[in-house]
């Protein structure tokens, strides 16, 4: 059922923004992302007791809710029919160091960058880094197990949070804390009783069926569950279809005091694949790869004809880094056209500045030449990256699309935009083409269509063809457990029936919106503006 305005003025005793006007509607209806859907309504929650009386009546009323943090997620989990609820404003807790434990604790709501400035005062950080910390909220790093270049040595943000704090689609709270007993809620007993045995009888097929790649957010993960029993492990990397994540507990780490890079300028990606898994034995906390028509888009003159590839090393010894240091130019120097070297933090930083830029970069392309996020998170066993590049060229090629090529090289995510011309009639049946065959190169390579963004609407359907149908039936008892009525961000993980590629932001088919809201999603898009509020948008308050 989709929500009805009249429907959410009845919510009466509501902390918080609530919106069903036109103008709050259309500014909530994009992300990042490919999608625009307009939502029946907007809800702004300040308070988890707010948040909890929302939840309990849209499941009495059976009225879907979409959970959004900052809105820089790509897949499409964070737009939707029903009612979008921007937990950005939520009070889930006050951001504190405990810099003798190496702990912190926040509300979902905090940006990355704002815990990451507390504890760098005392010399510790939260190592899961993607480029967009800026503005992107911790619960929904949490929502999508994201990661970020140092994934290659410090994994997602799963092995990081030691607990969370949510409100269940029954609309009550529950903490979950690692290798503790879960609390004796509706929401456990259901999956004691519904779950949990057909998950443990299973195990051996699903251990069979998970991608043995460094790092994944396709799917609910059985397979963590399976290693650690703690329920934690099934919400993280869910994208709001279990619950809102209201608040979490991290570890950190010191953060190492000599830091030092290399930059290689390619002659050929066929050695990727070896270059890769060498560099890997030398501790590195990134390699990242930016290809050449990345480069050609960004204006960067730098690079050879496979682009480049960056590395970045972090030590407590000079010694340590310098033989470190050393084994990356051995790796890289029969390979490259020419090395450029960082040997400290500040030019670091300088020589990563293209890397940094590259969403935002081709976002500023003109109306025309739009950057699409289609196939942009596959993530493959390192030994199968060439080939994995190489795939997605051909299919560019084929198709005649152009696209380019830049990430996680160090963990296998490689993120790619495709840059259609949108006065081409038929550009819409192309990029479905190349899709369909990326997806069908990712599997063969024994990848998953994503590492760190999550399945949102984009990439749903495919979890059948990932996972095998047995095992979706396993996702559904546990959607089924945690979420009874189906009102927790519905069509993302599990998909509902119609075309993936409808309701795009881009073409003639796009939902129509008033010019001023449409000039301002742009905007955000164009300067990865996420932190602003979207109800800044409509101007009324």
């Amino acid at each position: 059922m989709l929500a009805q305005p009249s429907l959410l003025s009845s919510l009466h005793d509501f902390n918080g923004q609530k919106r069903t006007d036109p103008p709050a509607r259309a500014a909530y209806a994009e992300a990042a992302g490919i999608f625009r859907i307009l939502p029946s309504g907007v809800a702004v929650p300040s308070t988890t007791r707010a948040l909890s009386e929302l939840v309990a009546w849209a499941a009495a009323n059976r009225i879907p809710l979409i959970p959004r943090g900052a809105g820089s997620g790509m897949a499409g989990g964070n737009v939707g029919h029903g009612i979008v609820v921007d937990l950005t404003a939520l009070d889930g807790g006050p951001l504190t160091i405990r810099a003798d434990a190496r702990m912190a604790n926040a509300g979902a709501s905090v940006p990355l960058r704002a815990l990451n400035a507390d504890a760098n005062r005392h010399g510790l950080r939260l190592p899961p880094d993607p480029s967009s910390a800026r503005f992107a909220t911790l619960g929904g790093m949490l929502s999508t197990n994201a990661s970020g270049p140092s994934a290659v040595r410090s994994g997602s943000v799963r092995g990081w949070v030691t607990a969370i704090g949510m409100i269940t689609a029954d609309g009550l709270p529950m903490t979950l804390r690692r290798g503790a007993p879960p609390p004796e809620t509706p929401t456990v007993a259901r999956f004691r009783q519904d779950a949990e045995p057909a998950l443990l009888a299973a195990r051996q097929m699903i251990r069979a069926r998970y991608p043995r790649t460094l790092k994944n957010s396709s799917g609910y993960a059985l397979d963590r569950w399976l290693e650690s029993g703690d329920l934690l492990d099934l919400v993280v990397g869910a994208e709001g279809t279990l619950g809102f994540i209201t608040a979490a507990e991290w570890r950190l780490e010191a953060i190492p005091s000599l830091h030092a890079g290399v930059r290689a300028a390619l002659r050929d990606m066929a050695p990727l694949g070896e270059i890769v898994p060498a560099l890997s034995g030398l501790g590195p906390s990134a390699v990242e790869y930016l290809d050449a028509t990345f480069l050609e888009f960004a204006g960067v003159r730098e690079g050879g004809e496979a682009g480049l590839l960056m590395v970045e090393l972090e030590s407590e010894e000079r010694e340590d880094l310098e033989e470190r240091l050393e084994g990356v130019r051995r790796i890289l120097a029969p390979h490259a056209d020419e090395l450029r070297e960082a040997p400290d933090r500040g030019s670091l930083d300088a020589l990563w500045g293209v890397r940094h830029a590259a969403s935002p970069m081709l976002a500023r392309l003109g109306e025309s030449r739009r950057s699409l996020q289609v196939i942009e998170d596959g993530c493959v066993p390192l030994a199968a990256m060439s080939r994995y590049i190489a795939a997605v060229r051909s299919a560019g090629e084929r198709h005649k699309v152009q696209l380019v090529i830049f990430g996680h090289a160090g963990s296998g995510n490689l993120h790619v935009n495709l840059l259609p011309d949108l006065a081409d009639t038929d550009w819409k049946p192309r990029v479905i083409a190349i899709f369909e065959e990326v997806t069908e190169a990712v599997l063969r390579l024994g990848g998953t269509p994503s590492g760190e963004h999550g399945d949102g609407r984009l990439r749903a359907h495919l979890l059948e063809r990932v996972y095998g149908a047995d095992v979706v039936a396993l996702f559904r008892l546990v959607k089924a457990a945690f979420d009874p009525a189906g009102i927790m961000n519905p069509g993302i993980k599990l998909p509902l029936p119609g075309q993936v590629f409808a309701n795009l932001k881009v073409g003639a088919e796009a939902e129509p919106l008033p010019a001023r809201i449409e000039a301002g999603l742009r905007e955000i898009e164009r300067n990865a503006g996420y932190s602003l509020s979207r109800l800044d948008l409509t101007g009324v308050q």
